[in-house]
């Protein structure tokens, strides 16, 4: 998943998930930077589709989710305003949920 340039990642606050096997990864990991949440937006409209992502939908209010998927994976952008030029961003991705029978 890309991130724009200039973001830095909270290490407190992010982790991954993997099992010992390798069977599953998960992550939430949060970032901070200098962009304004408009610019972040775009940043992700772009270039998670350059990425071979698929937008499922999206969610703006005063903090803009998107929901994306991708071969076996989903994920979550929320960008979240932190003043007129710096937003954060959480990033939530892990794989698809199967439905059991």
């Amino acid at each position: 998943v890309p991130v724009p340039d200039g973001f830095s990642r909270d290490q407190s606050k992010s982790f991954v998930y993997e099992t010992g096997n390798n069977d599953m990864k998960v992550g939430r990991l949060f970032f901070n930077g200098a962009s304004s949440l408009k610019q972040t937006v775009e940043f992700y409209q772009n270039e998670m589709i350059n990425k071979g992502w698929t937008l499922v939908n999206s969610i703006a209010s005063t903090e803009t989710i998107l929901n994306y998927q991708k071969e076996g994976w989903v994920c979550t952008v929320i960008v979240r305003p932190r003043s007129f030029s710096r937003s954060n961003i959480e990033i939530q991705i892990g794989p698809v949920q199967m439905k059991s029978q």
